[in-house]
């Protein structure tokens, strides 16, 4: 857990009710409480407010910053859309859940302004793929 960070940034479109995050979450282990709610056992679901939980609402250009490594899930009941970015040290194993979808395209990266995230990203996945035979 020490070792491995991945920082979540949340950009929302439209206000919304937000995220639910437990403060601490990242560096330890589930409680009792948390392992049942995350499992959806003991008449627990994961759409279950945790006793440890803090919410924060998100309007229209608000950032949040946080740690995805932290229990946290979305708070929904409105229309939900957001810019949403993970960043991740290169010599972690999180490239693969990098959904091609989700990155832009050649031409996109024209228009941005410091595409280097992006293009990092792109690159570590093409190093992925050479690995796996893609």
């Amino acid at each position: 857990m020490k070792e491995t960070q991945v920082v979540h940034f949340r950009v929302p479109l439209f206000d919304e009710p937000g995220m639910e995050l437990v403060p601490g979450s990242h560096t330890r282990w589930d409680t009792q409480e948390e392992l049942d709610v995350r499992l959806a056992r003991k008449r627990k679901f994961s759409s279950d407010e945790l006793s440890t939980g803090k919410k924060i609402p998100l309007n229209v250009g608000d950032l949040l910053v946080f740690s995805a490594d932290m229990i946290h899930r979305g708070l929904y009941g409105q229309d939900r859309l957001a810019f949403d970015t993970l960043v991740f040290d290169s010599s972690g194993d999180f490239v693969d859940y990098v959904d091609d979808d989700c990155l832009p395209s050649q031409q996109m990266l024209k228009q941005i302004n410091n595409p280097t995230i992006f293009e990092n990203s792109l690159y570590l996945k093409s190093l992925n793929c050479h690995e796996h035979t893609c």
